[in-house]
């Protein structure tokens, strides 16, 4: 997925994907360089270790 850079406030960018949606991203998740116009790759992965740990948090809260 691809997303433009379409303004800066702040620390944060906000971006438009290519379905059309916005998202804010922090300018340190950005690599160096980005600015405004600028195309982003965007690729999310999956934190096995944080899942784990929210999987037993949860499961402590529903006692």
């Amino acid at each position: 997925m691809r997303a433009v850079i379409d303004s800066a406030k702040g620390p944060y960018f906000r971006c438009l994907l290519e379905n059309g949606d916005l998202i804010n991203i922090h300018k340190s998740m950005l690599p160096e360089g980005a600015h405004e116009g600028a195309i982003l790759k965007i690729q999310f992965s999956l934190d096995q270790e944080g899942t784990k740990k929210q999987r037993e948090l949860m499961a402590q809260m529903q006692g």
